[in-house]
């Protein structure tokens, strides 16, 4: 099933399951169950004339395959400006993901700073999906490197960048399809690492520029992901989300958990 397929189905069923083929590890692909969190959002509350400008993201354990979801929100909050939205996907009535959203209506502002044009690297790399080497949900993507190390590589470089999409393109590109597709690249603290380890999101928030460029369904995103300080097993990073024109569309932190095996 496609990005586009799940979304359909959240139109006309009250639940739904995520198959293997959307996996990461032992969990569903967690921008694809932080997304339909938000799709379902988007179906159930009249968000016109709103921007959707933050979403706090918690993953409170795995989403596991073929197994119902469940999606349930509450608002929070309404005023005349800003709308925060709670939301939850939950397996056996156990919350699985967690999410709040924020949308703001736009005001008159004197205020104005613009972020400079992104001038994006010349070159860049296909990379195939390798079944049993990369994450199941990779075959759903186009993703381009423009980063020079892979994850594993023993890098002294903290650092993931590149284009993504779809490799099918929804007929409608929402929101949460952008959140999926922000999720799509592995933690930037991978590349230093000399061994396969296994790692997981935590928390996870983005911030939307508004007003931003629109995006058709086929366009690439530019992702650009440094990490700013790793230790303990966890890490912290930080990254830039561009339009292909080079507009600035929104920034992304996660807390992130490495599971390194200690060397004897």
């Amino acid at each position: 099933m496609t990005y586009s397929d799940y979304e359909k189905q959240l139109q006309s069923a009250a639940a739904l399951s995520i198959g293997t083929c959307w996996s990461q590890g032992r969990s569903a692909f967690g921008g694809l169950t932080a997304a339909l969190i938000l799709a379902h959002i988007e179906l159930q509350e009249d968000l016109s004339g709103r921007d959707l400008c933050t979403i706090n993201i918690h993953f409170c354990g795995p989403t596991i395959a073929d197994e119902p979801c469940e999606f349930r929100h509450k608002v929070l909050s309404k005023g005349k400006s800003v709308m925060q939205v709670e939301g939850q996907l939950l397996q056996g009535g156990e919350v699985k993901t967690q999410i709040i959203a924020c949308f703001g209506v736009q005001r008159f502002a004197n205020l104005q700073i613009t972020p400079a044009t992104k001038m994006f690297p010349e070159k860049s790399m296909q990379v195939p999906f390798i079944a049993q080497l990369m994450p199941e949900f990779v075959q759903h993507l186009d993703m381009k490197y423009t980063s020079e190390h892979m994850p594993f590589s023993g890098s002294s470089e903290a650092r993931v960048s590149g284009w993504v999409r779809f490799a099918e393109a929804p007929p409608v590109f929402t929101d949460a399809a952008l959140v999926a597709l922000i999720d799509a690249w592995p933690p930037a603290v991978l590349p230093m690492l000399e061994r396969v380890a296994p790692s997981s999101s935590i928390t996870w928030n983005i911030e939307f520029l508004n007003p931003r460029a629109e995006l058709n369904a086929s366009d690439y995103i530019y992702y650009e992901c440094e990490a700013v300080q790793a230790a303990a097993g966890y890490a912290h990073t930080e990254a830039k989300i561009y339009h292909q024109d080079g507009q600035l569309m929104a920034l992304s932190r996660q807390m992130v958990g490495v599971y390194e095996k200690k060397v004897t």
